[in-house]
Protein backbone atom coordinates (compact mmCIF):
# COMPACT_ATOMS: atom_id res chain seq x y z
CA UNK A 1 0.00 0.00 0.00
CA UNK A 2 1.30 3.45 -1.10
CA UNK A 3 2.66 5.34 2.13
CA UNK A 4 3.10 9.52 1.73
CA UNK A 5 6.02 10.82 3.49
CA UNK A 6 6.27 13.90 5.36
CA UNK A 7 6.44 17.00 3.49
CA UNK A 8 9.81 18.21 1.98
CA UNK A 9 11.17 14.63 3.36
CA UNK A 10 13.83 12.17 1.10
CA UNK A 11 13.18 8.39 2.05
CA UNK A 12 15.87 6.90 4.66
CA UNK A 13 19.39 8.26 3.81
CA UNK A 14 19.02 9.30 0.01
CA UNK A 15 19.54 12.44 -1.95
CA UNK A 16 17.95 13.70 -4.83
CA UNK A 17 20.54 12.67 -7.51
CA UNK A 18 19.62 9.09 -5.79
CA UNK A 19 16.45 9.01 -7.89
CA UNK A 20 16.12 7.74 -11.71
CA UNK A 21 13.26 9.69 -13.76
CA UNK A 22 11.51 8.17 -16.95
CA UNK A 23 9.80 9.16 -19.93
CA UNK A 24 8.03 9.86 -21.90
CA UNK A 25 6.55 13.29 -20.93
CA UNK A 26 2.93 14.22 -21.27
CA UNK A 27 2.01 16.71 -23.85
CA UNK A 28 -2.08 16.79 -23.59
CA UNK A 29 -4.07 17.50 -20.65
CA UNK A 30 -5.98 15.02 -19.50
CA UNK A 31 -3.70 11.77 -21.17
CA UNK A 32 -1.51 10.72 -18.00
CA UNK A 33 -2.25 7.05 -18.64
CA UNK A 34 0.81 6.27 -21.13
CA UNK A 35 3.15 8.99 -19.59
CA UNK A 36 5.49 8.85 -16.42
CA UNK A 37 6.81 12.70 -15.88
CA UNK A 38 4.44 15.81 -16.39
CA UNK A 39 5.09 19.53 -15.96
CA UNK A 40 2.23 21.62 -15.76
CA UNK A 41 1.24 25.64 -15.04
CA UNK A 42 -1.59 27.56 -13.69
CA UNK A 43 -1.50 31.13 -14.21
CA UNK A 44 -4.78 33.33 -13.22
CA UNK A 45 -5.00 36.96 -12.55
CA UNK A 46 -8.45 37.22 -11.66
CA UNK A 47 -7.62 39.73 -8.21
CA UNK A 48 -4.64 37.54 -7.33
CA UNK A 49 -1.00 36.90 -8.77
CA UNK A 50 -0.47 33.60 -9.26
CA UNK A 51 1.98 32.13 -11.41
CA UNK A 52 2.21 28.24 -10.30
CA UNK A 53 3.77 25.06 -11.40
CA UNK A 54 3.37 21.64 -10.34
CA UNK A 55 5.49 18.79 -11.45
CA UNK A 56 4.88 15.20 -11.08
CA UNK A 57 7.09 12.08 -11.84
CA UNK A 58 7.20 8.46 -11.91
CA UNK A 59 10.27 7.63 -9.83
CA UNK A 60 12.84 4.40 -8.79
CA UNK A 61 15.62 4.38 -6.25
CA UNK A 62 18.78 3.42 -8.09
CA UNK A 63 20.13 1.39 -5.07
CA UNK A 64 17.01 0.14 -3.22
CA UNK A 65 15.31 -0.15 -6.89
CA UNK A 66 11.61 1.10 -4.72
CA UNK A 67 9.00 3.20 -6.95
CA UNK A 68 7.86 6.38 -5.81
CA UNK A 69 5.63 8.96 -7.10
CA UNK A 70 7.11 12.46 -6.92
CA UNK A 71 5.59 15.45 -6.61
CA UNK A 72 6.83 19.27 -6.65
CA UNK A 73 4.96 22.52 -6.95
CA UNK A 74 5.70 25.66 -6.18
CA UNK A 75 5.55 29.27 -7.92
CA UNK A 76 7.21 29.59 -11.34
CA UNK A 77 10.85 29.40 -10.63
CA UNK A 78 10.84 29.01 -7.03
CA UNK A 79 13.93 28.95 -5.67
CA UNK A 80 12.99 26.66 -3.01
CA UNK A 81 9.93 24.73 -4.54
CA UNK A 82 8.02 22.15 -1.87
CA UNK A 83 8.30 18.23 -3.07
CA UNK A 84 6.87 14.78 -1.25
CA UNK A 85 7.76 11.43 -1.65
CA UNK A 86 4.73 8.67 -2.12
CA UNK A 87 6.60 5.21 -1.78
CA UNK A 88 4.69 2.32 -3.77
CA UNK A 89 4.67 -1.18 -4.12
CA UNK A 90 6.00 -1.34 -7.42
CA UNK A 91 5.51 0.74 -10.64
CA UNK A 92 2.15 0.09 -11.14
CA UNK A 93 1.19 1.61 -8.03
CA UNK A 94 3.83 4.47 -8.38
CA UNK A 95 2.34 4.85 -12.24
CA UNK A 96 -1.75 5.16 -10.72
CA UNK A 97 -0.67 7.68 -7.83
CA UNK A 98 1.02 9.60 -10.51
CA UNK A 99 -1.80 9.51 -13.03
CA UNK A 100 -4.67 10.11 -10.33
CA UNK A 101 -2.80 13.15 -8.76
CA UNK A 102 -2.21 14.77 -12.44
CA UNK A 103 -5.33 14.50 -13.12
CA UNK A 104 -7.04 15.86 -9.84
CA UNK A 105 -4.42 19.41 -10.78
CA UNK A 106 -5.87 19.13 -14.66
CA UNK A 107 -8.57 18.22 -16.16
CA UNK A 108 -10.70 17.15 -12.56
CA UNK A 109 -10.46 21.08 -12.22
CA UNK A 110 -11.37 22.25 -16.05
CA UNK A 111 -14.15 22.04 -18.55
CA UNK A 112 -12.94 21.90 -21.75
CA UNK A 113 -13.51 24.64 -23.90
CA UNK A 114 -12.24 26.42 -27.24
CA UNK A 115 -9.72 29.14 -26.56
CA UNK A 116 -8.40 30.75 -29.87
CA UNK A 117 -9.31 28.30 -31.90
CA UNK A 118 -7.44 25.65 -29.30
CA UNK A 119 -9.32 23.08 -27.20
CA UNK A 120 -7.94 23.00 -23.78
CA UNK A 121 -9.41 23.41 -20.38
CA UNK A 122 -10.51 26.39 -18.63
CA UNK A 123 -10.84 26.55 -14.54
CA UNK A 124 -14.23 25.55 -13.25
CA UNK A 125 -15.30 28.27 -11.31
CA UNK A 126 -13.67 28.73 -7.76
CA UNK A 127 -10.94 26.11 -9.08
CA UNK A 128 -7.06 26.80 -9.98
CA UNK A 129 -6.96 24.52 -13.12
CA UNK A 130 -3.23 23.54 -14.01
CA UNK A 131 -2.25 23.19 -17.95
CA UNK A 132 0.12 20.84 -19.21
CA UNK A 133 3.65 23.08 -20.47
CA UNK A 134 5.24 20.88 -23.16
CA UNK A 135 8.82 21.13 -22.50
CA UNK A 136 11.68 20.23 -24.82
CA UNK A 137 13.64 20.00 -21.64
CA UNK A 138 13.27 21.02 -17.78
CA UNK A 139 15.10 22.33 -14.68
CA UNK A 140 12.25 21.28 -12.61
CA UNK A 141 12.37 17.63 -10.38
CA UNK A 142 14.66 15.83 -9.59
CA UNK A 143 18.17 15.66 -10.86
CA UNK A 144 17.57 13.16 -13.53
CA UNK A 145 14.45 14.83 -15.00
CA UNK A 146 17.19 16.76 -17.10
CA UNK A 147 17.63 13.96 -18.80
CA UNK A 148 13.77 13.67 -20.47
CA UNK A 149 14.05 15.41 -24.03
CA UNK A 150 11.77 14.94 -26.37
CA UNK A 151 10.72 17.76 -28.90
CA UNK A 152 6.41 17.22 -29.89
CA UNK A 153 6.06 18.80 -33.32
CA UNK A 154 9.27 19.26 -34.64
CA UNK A 155 9.68 19.21 -38.66
CA UNK A 156 11.68 16.23 -39.73
CA UNK A 157 13.80 18.68 -41.97
CA UNK A 158 15.45 20.46 -38.73
CA UNK A 159 18.16 19.24 -37.39
CA UNK A 160 17.74 19.26 -33.31
CA UNK A 161 20.49 20.92 -30.68
CA UNK A 162 22.45 18.19 -29.32
CA UNK A 163 21.85 17.92 -25.39
CA UNK A 164 23.87 19.79 -23.06
CA UNK A 165 23.90 17.57 -20.46
CA UNK A 166 25.99 14.21 -22.32
CA UNK A 167 22.69 12.39 -23.27
CA UNK A 168 21.87 10.23 -26.36
CA UNK A 169 21.62 12.95 -29.41
CA UNK A 170 18.49 11.38 -29.90
CA UNK A 171 16.56 11.89 -26.97
CA UNK A 172 15.20 15.37 -28.56
CA UNK A 173 13.35 13.73 -31.16
CA UNK A 174 10.06 14.08 -32.77
CA UNK A 175 8.03 12.98 -29.83
CA UNK A 176 8.44 8.80 -30.54
CA UNK A 177 10.35 6.47 -28.52
CA UNK A 178 10.61 6.43 -24.96
CA UNK A 179 11.58 9.77 -24.37
CA UNK A 180 15.15 8.72 -22.28
CA UNK A 181 16.95 8.70 -26.00
CA UNK A 182 16.98 5.44 -26.37
CA UNK A 183 15.57 5.83 -30.03
CA UNK A 184 12.96 3.46 -29.92
CA UNK A 185 9.66 4.32 -32.05
CA UNK A 186 8.61 5.13 -35.50
CA UNK A 187 11.78 4.60 -37.79
CA UNK A 188 13.78 7.91 -38.61
CA UNK A 189 13.83 8.46 -42.45
CA UNK A 190 17.65 10.14 -42.40
CA UNK A 191 17.30 13.78 -44.38
CA UNK A 192 20.06 14.00 -46.92
CA UNK A 193 21.71 17.63 -47.49
CA UNK A 194 23.95 18.67 -50.18
CA UNK A 195 27.53 19.03 -48.20
CA UNK A 196 28.46 22.86 -48.22
CA UNK A 197 31.93 24.53 -47.88
CA UNK A 198 33.58 25.19 -44.45
CA UNK A 199 32.40 28.19 -42.34
CA UNK A 200 35.82 30.18 -41.96
CA UNK A 201 36.71 31.14 -38.22
CA UNK A 202 35.21 34.34 -38.34
CA UNK A 203 31.45 33.20 -39.57
CA UNK A 204 32.23 29.93 -36.90
CA UNK A 205 32.62 32.04 -34.36
CA UNK A 206 29.81 34.34 -34.87
CA UNK A 207 27.37 31.24 -35.27
CA UNK A 208 28.76 29.35 -32.42
CA UNK A 209 28.50 33.09 -29.83
CA UNK A 210 24.52 33.38 -31.32
CA UNK A 211 24.04 29.81 -30.66
CA UNK A 212 25.31 29.30 -26.90
CA UNK A 213 23.45 33.02 -26.46
CA UNK A 214 19.61 32.30 -27.95
CA UNK A 215 19.99 29.48 -26.05
CA UNK A 216 21.20 30.90 -22.58
CA UNK A 217 18.56 33.86 -23.50
CA UNK A 218 15.97 31.15 -23.90
CA UNK A 219 16.42 29.88 -21.07
CA UNK A 220 16.94 32.75 -19.31
CA UNK A 221 13.56 34.18 -20.29
CA UNK A 222 11.96 31.30 -18.60
CA UNK A 223 11.14 31.40 -15.13
CA UNK A 224 12.35 27.64 -14.57
CA UNK A 225 14.99 27.96 -17.01
CA UNK A 226 13.40 25.24 -19.68
CA UNK A 227 13.08 25.13 -23.64
CA UNK A 228 9.42 25.00 -25.16
CA UNK A 229 8.68 22.32 -27.51
CA UNK A 230 7.87 22.98 -30.85
CA UNK A 231 4.41 22.26 -30.64
CA UNK A 232 4.12 24.84 -27.63
CA UNK A 233 5.91 27.25 -29.97
CA UNK A 234 3.22 26.88 -33.05
CA UNK A 235 0.39 27.38 -30.36
CA UNK A 236 1.53 29.96 -28.84
CA UNK A 237 1.98 31.75 -32.25
CA UNK A 238 -2.09 30.94 -32.89
CA UNK A 239 -2.87 32.45 -29.52
CA UNK A 240 -1.22 35.66 -30.45
CA UNK A 241 -2.79 35.38 -33.95
CA UNK A 242 -6.17 35.37 -32.00
CA UNK A 243 -5.13 37.55 -29.65
CA UNK A 244 -4.78 40.59 -32.25
CA UNK A 245 -8.09 39.81 -33.98
CA UNK A 246 -9.23 40.46 -30.46
CA UNK A 247 -7.68 43.64 -30.50
CA UNK A 248 -9.99 44.91 -33.29
CA UNK A 249 -12.80 44.66 -31.24
CA UNK A 250 -11.47 45.60 -27.64
CA UNK A 251 -9.47 48.49 -28.92
CA UNK A 252 -6.14 49.81 -27.29
CA UNK A 253 -7.20 50.64 -23.99
CA UNK A 254 -5.59 48.90 -21.90
CA UNK A 255 -8.20 49.11 -18.78
CA UNK A 256 -10.89 47.68 -21.19
CA UNK A 257 -8.61 44.51 -22.25
CA UNK A 258 -8.46 43.88 -18.78
CA UNK A 259 -12.00 43.46 -18.48
CA UNK A 260 -12.32 41.09 -21.67
CA UNK A 261 -12.51 37.53 -20.95
CA UNK A 262 -11.47 36.51 -24.35
CA UNK A 263 -8.31 38.57 -24.36
CA UNK A 264 -7.78 37.07 -20.40
CA UNK A 265 -8.31 33.47 -20.84
CA UNK A 266 -6.15 33.75 -24.32
CA UNK A 267 -3.48 35.19 -21.96
CA UNK A 268 -3.51 33.02 -18.79
CA UNK A 269 -3.81 30.02 -22.01
CA UNK A 270 0.09 31.80 -22.89
CA UNK A 271 1.85 31.79 -19.69
CA UNK A 272 -0.15 28.25 -18.41
CA UNK A 273 1.43 26.72 -21.77
CA UNK A 274 5.40 28.66 -21.82
CA UNK A 275 6.61 29.44 -18.35
CA UNK A 276 7.75 32.84 -19.25
CA UNK A 277 8.89 35.05 -16.25
CA UNK A 278 6.43 37.36 -14.95
CA UNK A 279 7.22 39.51 -11.52
CA UNK A 280 5.71 39.21 -8.89
CA UNK A 281 2.97 41.68 -8.59
CA UNK A 282 3.87 43.07 -12.38
CA UNK A 283 1.82 45.85 -13.64
CA UNK A 284 -0.99 44.53 -16.17
CA UNK A 285 0.48 46.27 -18.97
CA UNK A 286 3.61 44.32 -18.55
CA UNK A 287 2.12 40.89 -19.19
CA UNK A 288 -1.13 41.35 -20.79
CA UNK A 289 -1.68 40.19 -24.39
CA UNK A 290 -1.60 43.64 -25.45
CA UNK A 291 -1.10 45.72 -28.19
CA UNK A 292 2.16 46.96 -26.82
CA UNK A 293 3.27 43.14 -25.79
CA UNK A 294 2.27 41.18 -29.36
CA UNK A 295 5.93 42.12 -30.98
CA UNK A 296 7.75 41.54 -27.61
CA UNK A 297 5.85 37.84 -27.55
CA UNK A 298 6.59 37.43 -31.47
CA UNK A 299 10.25 38.01 -31.15
CA UNK A 300 10.75 35.98 -28.08
CA UNK A 301 9.17 32.86 -29.38
CA UNK A 302 11.15 32.98 -32.56
CA UNK A 303 14.05 32.84 -29.93
CA UNK A 304 12.90 29.90 -28.19
CA UNK A 305 12.13 28.29 -31.52
CA UNK A 306 16.25 29.47 -32.75
CA UNK A 307 17.01 28.39 -29.52
CA UNK A 308 15.56 24.49 -29.79
CA UNK A 309 17.76 24.20 -32.99
CA UNK A 310 20.80 26.08 -31.60
CA UNK A 311 23.54 23.10 -32.31
CA UNK A 312 26.40 23.07 -29.90
CA UNK A 313 29.36 23.84 -32.09
CA UNK A 314 32.59 22.22 -30.77
CA UNK A 315 36.01 23.12 -32.25
CA UNK A 316 37.41 19.88 -31.72
CA UNK A 317 34.75 18.44 -34.16
CA UNK A 318 36.36 19.35 -37.72
CA UNK A 319 33.46 17.60 -39.73
CA UNK A 320 30.86 19.64 -38.38
CA UNK A 321 29.77 22.46 -40.30
CA UNK A 322 27.21 24.99 -39.14
CA UNK A 323 26.15 26.34 -42.33
CA UNK A 324 24.59 22.66 -43.33
CA UNK A 325 22.30 23.25 -40.60
CA UNK A 326 21.15 26.30 -41.37
CA UNK A 327 20.87 25.74 -45.35
CA UNK A 328 22.98 28.70 -46.59
CA UNK A 329 25.96 30.31 -47.42
CA UNK A 330 27.99 32.86 -45.49
CA UNK A 331 31.07 34.43 -45.92
CA UNK A 332 33.19 37.07 -43.77
CA UNK A 333 34.09 40.66 -45.97
CA UNK A 334 37.20 41.51 -45.32
CA UNK A 335 37.50 45.04 -44.43
CA UNK A 336 40.20 45.79 -47.00
CA UNK A 337 38.46 43.52 -50.03
CA UNK A 338 36.85 46.13 -53.23
CA UNK A 339 33.22 44.68 -51.62
CA UNK A 340 34.02 45.12 -47.86
CA UNK A 341 35.40 48.82 -49.09
CA UNK A 342 31.94 49.65 -50.30
CA UNK A 343 29.95 48.62 -47.88
CA UNK A 344 32.63 50.36 -44.78
CA UNK A 345 32.09 53.74 -47.15
CA UNK A 346 27.71 53.37 -47.69
CA UNK A 347 26.45 51.58 -44.52
CA UNK A 348 27.79 54.38 -42.12
CA UNK A 349 26.85 57.24 -44.18
CA UNK A 350 23.46 55.64 -44.91
CA UNK A 351 21.25 58.14 -42.30
CA UNK A 352 19.56 61.28 -42.07
CA UNK A 353 20.82 61.50 -38.56
CA UNK A 354 17.36 61.96 -37.02
CA UNK A 355 18.18 60.22 -34.04
CA UNK A 356 20.71 62.39 -31.96
CA UNK A 357 20.81 59.54 -29.38
CA UNK A 358 22.26 57.14 -32.10
CA UNK A 359 25.96 57.64 -32.28
CA UNK A 360 28.44 57.01 -35.87
CA UNK A 361 28.54 53.61 -36.67
CA UNK A 362 31.53 51.29 -36.47
CA UNK A 363 31.29 48.55 -38.55
CA UNK A 364 32.64 45.73 -36.10
CA UNK A 365 32.40 42.75 -39.13
CA UNK A 366 30.63 42.27 -42.28
CA UNK A 367 29.30 38.83 -44.11
CA UNK A 368 27.43 37.58 -47.48
CA UNK A 369 24.58 35.60 -46.36
CA UNK A 370 23.14 33.58 -49.16
CA UNK A 371 20.16 31.58 -47.97
CA UNK A 372 19.64 28.26 -50.41
CA UNK A 373 15.94 28.30 -50.03
CA UNK A 374 15.21 31.56 -51.06
CA UNK A 375 17.09 31.13 -54.42
CA UNK A 376 15.48 32.53 -57.45
CA UNK A 377 12.21 33.81 -55.24
CA UNK A 378 13.40 37.70 -55.64
CA UNK A 379 13.83 37.10 -59.24
CA UNK A 380 10.50 36.21 -59.66
CA UNK A 381 8.69 38.69 -57.46
CA UNK A 382 10.78 41.39 -59.60
CA UNK A 383 9.64 40.00 -63.01
CA UNK A 384 6.12 40.04 -61.64
CA UNK A 385 6.28 43.66 -60.40
CA UNK A 386 7.95 45.07 -63.65
CA UNK A 387 5.17 42.87 -66.47
CA UNK A 388 2.85 45.15 -63.80
CA UNK A 389 4.50 48.30 -65.52
CA UNK A 390 4.21 49.66 -62.26
CA UNK A 391 4.30 53.95 -62.22
CA UNK A 392 7.29 54.21 -59.49
CA UNK A 393 7.10 57.71 -58.08
CA UNK A 394 8.82 56.66 -54.69
CA UNK A 395 12.42 55.30 -54.30
CA UNK A 396 14.47 54.58 -51.20
CA UNK A 397 16.89 56.89 -49.79
CA UNK A 398 20.51 56.77 -49.00
CA UNK A 399 21.34 54.17 -51.82
CA UNK A 400 24.24 53.45 -53.25
CA UNK A 401 25.15 55.46 -56.46
CA UNK A 402 25.69 52.63 -58.44
CA UNK A 403 24.98 48.74 -57.18
CA UNK A 404 28.97 47.32 -57.90
CA UNK A 405 27.65 43.92 -55.71
CA UNK A 406 25.17 43.17 -58.56
CA UNK A 407 25.57 42.24 -61.65
CA UNK A 408 25.01 43.84 -64.51
CA UNK A 409 22.64 41.65 -66.32
CA UNK A 410 20.68 42.61 -62.99
CA UNK A 411 21.15 45.93 -62.56
CA UNK A 412 17.89 46.73 -65.06
CA UNK A 413 15.98 44.39 -63.53
CA UNK A 414 16.77 46.09 -59.78
CA UNK A 415 15.90 48.96 -61.14
CA UNK A 416 12.71 48.59 -63.17
CA UNK A 417 11.34 46.50 -60.13
CA UNK A 418 12.33 49.26 -57.61
CA UNK A 419 14.65 47.28 -55.76
CA UNK A 420 16.43 48.49 -52.90
CA UNK A 421 19.15 47.31 -50.67
CA UNK A 422 17.30 47.87 -47.45
CA UNK A 423 18.01 47.39 -43.45
CA UNK A 424 16.33 45.81 -40.82
CA UNK A 425 17.62 45.47 -37.36
CA UNK A 426 17.18 42.46 -35.01
CA UNK A 427 18.07 41.69 -31.64
CA UNK A 428 21.30 39.28 -31.34
CA UNK A 429 19.18 36.45 -30.44
CA UNK A 430 17.01 36.41 -33.35
CA UNK A 431 19.79 37.09 -35.96
CA UNK A 432 20.39 32.78 -35.98
CA UNK A 433 16.59 32.38 -36.48
CA UNK A 434 16.08 34.92 -39.21
CA UNK A 435 19.33 33.17 -41.13
CA UNK A 436 17.74 29.70 -40.85
CA UNK A 437 13.91 30.16 -41.30
CA UNK A 438 13.78 34.02 -42.87
CA UNK A 439 11.67 36.87 -41.82
CA UNK A 440 8.91 35.43 -40.56
CA UNK A 441 4.85 36.15 -42.07
CA UNK A 442 2.20 35.45 -39.74
CA UNK A 443 -0.04 32.21 -40.57
CA UNK A 444 -2.82 34.33 -40.64
CA UNK A 445 -3.18 38.79 -41.82
CA UNK A 446 -4.51 40.24 -39.07
CA UNK A 447 -5.28 44.44 -39.52
CA UNK A 448 -4.27 45.34 -36.66
CA UNK A 449 -1.61 48.22 -35.78
CA UNK A 450 0.91 47.02 -32.72
CA UNK A 451 3.73 48.78 -30.85
CA UNK A 452 6.54 48.47 -33.22
CA UNK A 453 4.27 47.62 -36.09
CA UNK A 454 2.17 50.60 -37.24
CA UNK A 455 1.09 49.50 -40.64
CA UNK A 456 0.46 46.15 -40.09
CA UNK A 457 1.63 42.60 -40.31
CA UNK A 458 4.48 42.50 -42.91
CA UNK A 459 7.92 42.75 -43.20
CA UNK A 460 9.75 46.14 -42.04
CA UNK A 461 12.86 47.55 -43.74
CA UNK A 462 14.35 50.67 -43.91
CA UNK A 463 16.18 52.93 -45.19
CA UNK A 464 18.08 55.02 -42.76
CA UNK A 465 20.50 52.44 -40.95
CA UNK A 466 19.62 54.62 -36.80
CA UNK A 467 16.05 53.53 -37.98
CA UNK A 468 16.80 50.07 -37.78
CA UNK A 469 19.02 50.39 -35.03
CA UNK A 470 16.60 51.28 -32.60
CA UNK A 471 15.57 47.51 -33.11
CA UNK A 472 18.81 45.91 -32.25
CA UNK A 473 20.60 45.11 -29.06
CA UNK A 474 22.20 48.35 -28.72
CA UNK A 475 22.21 49.45 -25.23
CA UNK A 476 20.13 52.78 -26.03
CA UNK A 477 17.98 51.16 -28.63
CA UNK A 478 14.51 52.33 -28.85
CA UNK A 479 12.77 48.93 -28.60
CA UNK A 480 15.27 46.40 -27.33
CA UNK A 481 16.34 48.68 -24.55
CA UNK A 482 19.95 46.29 -24.89
CA UNK A 483 17.98 43.28 -24.49
CA UNK A 484 19.14 39.87 -26.10
CA UNK A 485 22.71 40.70 -26.56
CA UNK A 486 25.52 39.01 -26.95
CA UNK A 487 28.07 38.89 -24.39
CA UNK A 488 31.64 40.54 -25.95
CA UNK A 489 29.79 41.18 -29.43
CA UNK A 490 28.42 44.56 -31.10
CA UNK A 491 24.45 44.24 -32.20
CA UNK A 492 23.40 42.72 -35.51
CA UNK A 493 21.72 44.50 -38.37
CA UNK A 494 20.70 42.60 -42.12
CA UNK A 495 20.79 44.49 -45.11
CA UNK A 496 18.49 42.68 -47.62
CA UNK A 497 17.18 43.63 -51.50
CA UNK A 498 13.90 44.64 -51.28
CA UNK A 499 11.87 44.50 -54.20
CA UNK A 500 9.66 47.62 -52.95
CA UNK A 501 7.63 48.31 -56.82
CA UNK A 502 4.98 50.67 -56.49
CA UNK A 503 4.87 51.60 -52.66
CA UNK A 504 1.53 53.37 -51.46
CA UNK A 505 1.86 56.10 -49.43
CA UNK A 506 0.41 55.63 -46.05
CA UNK A 507 -1.54 58.71 -44.99
CA UNK A 508 -1.35 57.38 -41.34
CA UNK A 509 -0.77 54.43 -39.37
CA UNK A 510 -2.94 51.59 -40.75
CA UNK A 511 -3.69 48.06 -40.23
CA UNK A 512 -2.76 46.81 -43.70
CA UNK A 513 -3.14 43.04 -44.41
CA UNK A 514 -1.76 43.77 -47.66
CA UNK A 515 -0.60 46.83 -50.53
CA UNK A 516 -3.56 48.47 -52.01
CA UNK A 517 -4.56 47.35 -55.39
CA UNK A 518 -2.10 48.93 -58.03
CA UNK A 519 0.62 48.89 -55.47
CA UNK A 520 3.38 46.26 -54.29
CA UNK A 521 4.58 47.73 -51.03
CA UNK A 522 3.17 50.10 -48.03
CA UNK A 523 5.37 53.20 -47.88
CA UNK A 524 5.30 54.73 -43.94
CA UNK A 525 6.61 57.92 -44.96
CA UNK A 526 8.67 60.46 -42.91
CA UNK A 527 6.28 63.49 -41.67
CA UNK A 528 3.65 62.00 -44.13
CA UNK A 529 2.51 58.81 -42.46
CA UNK A 530 3.08 59.88 -38.80
CA UNK A 531 6.73 58.55 -38.84
CA UNK A 532 9.74 60.19 -38.18
CA UNK A 533 11.75 57.95 -40.68
CA UNK A 534 11.12 56.45 -43.80
CA UNK A 535 9.34 52.53 -43.50
CA UNK A 536 9.06 49.84 -46.10
CA UNK A 537 6.60 47.08 -45.72
CA UNK A 538 6.16 44.22 -47.69
CA UNK A 539 3.51 41.16 -47.51
CA UNK A 540 4.89 38.66 -49.61
CA UNK A 541 8.12 37.34 -48.39
CA UNK A 542 9.45 36.89 -51.90
CA UNK A 543 10.15 40.62 -52.21
CA UNK A 544 12.90 40.26 -50.01
CA UNK A 545 16.20 38.65 -49.70
CA UNK A 546 18.72 38.69 -46.83
CA UNK A 547 22.39 39.80 -48.57
CA UNK A 548 24.48 40.92 -45.89
CA UNK A 549 25.29 41.28 -42.28
CA UNK A 550 26.65 44.05 -40.04
CA UNK A 551 27.94 43.67 -36.64
CA UNK A 552 28.49 47.21 -35.24
CA UNK A 553 28.69 49.46 -32.34
CA UNK A 554 28.09 53.09 -32.08
CA UNK A 555 30.58 55.90 -31.00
Amino acid sequence: MASKLDRDTYPDKSTAADFQCFGPPATKDGDFEQVKICDLGCFTQDGKDTNKYYHAAVVQHRTSKKWFAYFEWGRTGAAKPSFQFTECANEQEAHRMFASQVHSKNDSRGEWVTIAGLRTLRARAGKDCYLVRPMATRSTGLPDARSIKINEGARADKVLKKPDDGADAEAMDDGEGDGKGTGKGKKKVPVTKKKLPAADEPTLKLLRDLSVATIAYTRGSMADASLPTQAAIDEARQILGEAQKRLTKVGDDVKKQLKDKNLMEMTSLMYGRIPKKKQLRAKPEEWLLSKDNILVWQNDLDAFESALYATDIDQGEKDFNPLEELNLHMEWISPTSTLGKTLATWWPKATGNRHAYIKDMKLLNLWQVQRHDDTGRLETAQEAIIKSKPLIEERAQYQMKTRKDVEKSEVKRFADSNTALLFHGTRSVNVRGIMKEALRMPKELVGVVITGAMFGPGLYFADDWKKSAGYTSLNNSYWSRGSGAVAGRGAFMFAMDVAIGRPFVAPKAHGYVGPPDGHHSVFGKAEVSGVQNNEYIVFDPAQQRIRYLAEFEVV
